[in-house]
């Protein structure tokens, strides 16, 4: 074989190679750009357990009764916000009848929604707070295809914000994030300053640990192929470099009340590392809460909410009432 067929050989395997890498993203679809829309369909067909209940089959006319706070007796309002890149962001609030009330704001975890947090808005509700539990983008009812940790949702979460704290139904906010939902509280509380306090459940230590931790579980020993395109396409969507965000590093800029809560059942945060951000912490009031497993939420849930709602109480009181009349002499 003559010099310059190898050469076209080689050159050829090359570009093939080079091109299956680059076109990798939308073949094998990570749900870490790609997520699992879970909304009442979902549900219905996967019989996903939640709320403690399996929940069974029904037609598509309950569909929206079954899978809302209302089938809780809970009246709510559904709202949403535009982002800055046309998606719309589908929310849920849950008021209280307390105009003083302050207000928790939910975030989920990667592949999760709100409607699986139907839990956590009785529970909270029923200890006096508002409630506003969002989709974030690209999971739920809320458009896109693509998900970000970074800052597209940060923007996002700072409209919501907009929204509750336009029309005075909302005293002070608290921001409820687990998993990438806590990085993404974390970095609302860094760079819009307006919620009062952090409640982080499994926040992870740094997005790079996160990462590898992630390709490692998906693709094995064939990460190698895979990882580099896949955090290439994954820092595009954040917006900026994958090691800034560190979570570590953010607590320390963060001096706002914050719980730290650690369950043994995650994959990819471990409580040594919440620890670590829990002491670079600079909150003026914080805790670390070690739940013994994540089933706990379920089936001790007075337990993990009242410890929740004690420090919400104690680090934040609600703002005081301002009454129409006059005090008398």
């Amino acid at each position: 074989m003559s010099l310059s067929k190898i050469y076209y050989l080689c050159s050829s395997l090359l570009l093939f190679l080079s091109a299956f890498v680059f076109l990798s993203p939308g073949l094998i679809s990570p749900d870490m750009i790609y997520p699992k829309r879970i909304d009442s369909v979902y549900i219905e067909l996967h019989d996903v357990k939640f709320a403690g209940e399996i929940v069974s089959k029904q037609t598509s006319e309950d569909e929206t009764k079954l899978f809302n706070p209302l089938s809780l007796g809970i009246p709510y309002t559904e709202f949403k916000v535009v982002s800055d890149d046309a998606l719309q962001i589908d929310c849920w609030f849950i008021p209280v009848e307390d105009s003083a009330a302050n207000t928790i704001v939910l975030l989920h975890d990667l592949n999760e929604s709100k409607i699986l947090y139907l839990e956590h808005i009785k529970q909270f509700h029923d200890r006096g707070l508002n409630v506003c539990a969002v989709d974030l983008r690209a999971h739920g009812k809320s458009e896109g295809l693509e998900f970000s940790a970074g800052l597209p949702s940060v923007r996002d979460i700072k409209l919501i914000l907009d929204q509750l704290l336009s029309d005075g139904k909302s005293g002070r906010i608290i921001l409820y994030g687990k998993g990438t939902g806590a990085a993404i509280a974390i970095q609302v509380a860094v760079y819009d300053g307006r919620c009062d306090a952090l409640i982080l459940q499994n926040p992870m230590k740094n997005f790079n640990t996160y990462l590898n931790r992630y390709s490692h579980e998906k693709w094995g020993i064939m990460q190698f192929v895979w990882k580099p395109v896949f955090r290439r396409e994954v820092e595009k969507l954040l917006e900026y470099s994958i090691k800034d965000l560190n979570l570590t590093e953010m607590a320390a800029y963060t001096k706002i009340p914050s719980l730290f809560i650690s369950d043994s059942d995650d994959r990819f945060t471990f409580t040594t590392e919440i620890l670590s951000i829990y002491d670079s912490s600079a909150a003026s009031r914080k805790s670390l809460f070690l739940v013994r497993e994540a089933a706990d939420e379920e089936e001790n849930g007075a337990g993990y909410f009242n410890r929740i709602t004690e420090f919400i109480n104690k680090a934040i009181p609600r703002k005081p009432s301002v009454s129409r009349y006059k005090k008398l002499a």
